[in-house]
């Protein structure tokens, strides 16, 4: 009796530590190809990846009202914009990623003596992808996906006091928050990859710092930028460690809208449509991924504006981009 009780409490005892083991932790993660045209669209659980890169634009021109490519005479813009971006594969088939972006900005004008510059933090993002459909070998990755900006980054463009002349500051949000839903494909066949991408991204009213409201006295004006859809493809062809892509994107931004904050459960429901501020955009997008490791890689890439909209709200890029050729890289750390 004495030696079946000490089995019985050396079984348990064993028994628990065993279970006690499911609380360590784990190593195993999602098998994540060492080539970027064989992986998918979402991470893969376990896996983190953080990116550090930069986007820089020099504008020398805009779109007029038509359409139609115009030259500044003397003037020039900077736009860039310095970001971070994690990723995480929270399971098997979603990821959770966020970006904080910066801005440096400079505008000169030989003819004027203009040369003002700044520096400062953009607008956040968030985002959550998931996986409903996946395929392996060659890859078939479908996902639906969200993502929501804050307005973060300065939208002041100065002390009024002193008439115009005063605004010293660039605006870099629109002041308002976004809300995007979309859903992106892509589909291995051999050494290509194609992928295609579309979204709705709701813009919401706000009262912001740059619109000024005189006619009731309000001063401070609520905006309501135009809701944007957009649809992007992109073919990319792997040849060894590095993965060649290009493609186009195609925006339709609607109308904005400006006016008065109302009382009630909808402050914007008397906004009104600003005249022929709507329009659309199409990018040629290019590049290259470096897959170095499976847990480094180097991402650079060209972006050319074929067709754009008239500049109503320079500076801010967020509304209304400047016409000019952006140049990106991106390092991404894996782990």
């Amino acid at each position: 009796m004495l030696n079946t009780a000490l089995m019985a409490l050396g079984l348990a005892f064993t028994a628990s530590t065993a279970r006690a083991e499911g609380f360590q932790v784990k190593t195993m993660r999602d098998p994540l190809p060492s080539r970027e045209f064989e992986r998918g669209l979402v991470i893969g659980k376990g896996w983190a990846e953080w990116g550090f890169g930069a986007d820089v634009k020099i504008a020398d021109g805009y779109w007029d009202k038509d359409g139609n490519a115009q030259s500044w005479d003397s003037a020039r813009f900077t736009h860039t914009t310095e970001r971070m971006h994690v990723r995480y594969g929270a399971s098997r088939r979603a990821e959770l990623w966020m970006e904080l972006p910066f801005h440096y900005q400079r505008l000169t004008n030989d003819a004027l003596g203009t040369d003002t510059s700044q520096f400062g933090i953009g607008d956040p993002k968030f985002g959550w992808k998931v996986e409903p459909f996946r395929s392996m070998a060659p890859v078939t990755s479908v996902i639906v996906y969200t993502w929501y900006k804050a307005p973060a980054g300065n939208e002041s463009p100065g002390n009024y006091i002193g008439g115009p002349s005063t605004f010293t500051n660039f605006v870099v949000s629109t002041g308002t928050p976004d809300l995007a839903l979309g859903a992106a494909g892509k589909r291995q066949v051999g050494p290509l990859a194609f992928t295609l991408d579309a979204s709705y991204t709701r813009r919401f009213s706000g009262v912001t710092m740059w619109a000024i409201e005189t006619t009731y006295n309000q001063f401070a004006g609520r905006i309501k930028p135009g809701d944007v859809t957009r649809v992007a493809a992109d073919v990319m062809l792997q040849l060894g460690p590095v993965a060649a892509h290009g493609g186009a994107e195609f925006q339709h931004r609607q109308v904005m809208k400006s006016g008065t904050t109302t009382d009630g459960w909808f402050p914007g429901r008397n906004l009104e449509a600003i005249a022929d501020s709507d329009g659309t955009s199409l990018d040629i997008p290019a590049g290259v991924v470096l897959n170095i490791t499976r847990g480094v890689d180097v991402d650079l890439g060209v972006n050319v504006p074929v067709m754009g909209e008239d500049l109503q709200f320079f500076p801010i890029e967020d509304l209304q981009p400047t016409r000019g050729i952006t140049y990106s890289g991106t390092l991404e750390l894996r782990y």
